[in-house]
């Protein structure tokens, strides 16, 4: 007999590979991705004039920033410390054998706190284009701040039949910028966030029935979904 049960259709707006991509889709619901933001890497060369001769810290705040820093890492003097938001970002520093600290919380805000404590002078920030958090305000006055790009987010606008999907994910709030542009959400569609600046972002787009992981990673975003639609 076949089973009239509705599959539940989520859209993520970011790439996943086919690996990701097979991991995600299960029994309960499908998987589709379309995505509204591309990447491109500055070469080193434009960059790296940028990073003073000392600095007392690092910051990383995505995967790509690393990715972009991982081709001359060993040719740069490396800070007394080194920070990450994120679980993942921090174990691809520590693949370049890089000593990481991590704030317990996966947010700028609980970084920028943990840095205050230790009171640094001199700190860079590796970053895109779009920087989600001004980290100078967080840091304040006693802290001189030098953003490098390393990366550059690209805006993929296009349309898409929103009302075929019951999910809709957001992993930036660039993509969501990106998704906007052409597209509405309706408050029947339920929107998953990858973490709290991405949620604030879908907020100020007037989009409604947020939901957000306790941690900022693609396993608690999945489990979340999971236990949505169980």
């Amino acid at each position: 007999m076949m089973s009239n049960i509705k599959v539940p259709r989520i859209l993520f707006t970011t790439q996943l590979s086919k690996k990701k991509l097979a991991a995600l889709n299960s029994g309960s619901f499908t998987v589709e991705t379309r995505p509204f933001i591309g990447f491109e890497y500055v070469i080193p060369a434009v960059w790296r004039r940028q990073i003073p001769d000392k600095t007392d810290a690092w910051i990383f705040t995505s995967k790509k920033a690393v990715k972009a820093l991982k081709p001359v890492v060993r040719e740069l003097e490396i800070p007394p410390y080194i920070f990450a938001v994120g679980s993942k970002t921090g174990e691809k520093l520590e693949k370049l054998g890089l000593k990481v600290t991590i704030p317990d919380e996966f947010n700028t805000a609980s970084l920028a706190e943990k840095m205050q404590r230790l009171e640094l002078k001199d700190v860079v920030h590796f970053c895109g284009n779009l920087k989600a958090v001004d980290l100078d305000k967080l840091l304040g006055d006693e802290t001189r701040l030098t953003s490098v790009e390393v990366y550059r987010t690209k805006l993929k606008t296009h349309k898409v039949n929103t009302g075929q999907y019951d999910g809709i994910v957001f992993m930036s709030p660039s993509a969501i910028d990106s998704f906007m542009k052409e597209n509405s959400i309706d408050s029947k569609t339920v929107v998953f966030c990858i973490g709290p600046t991405t949620e604030e972002a879908a907020q100020e787009a007037g989009i409604e029935n947020c939901i957000t992981p306790e941690y900022s990673t693609l396993d608690s975003l999945m489990e979340s979904i999971q236990e949505f639609y169980l």
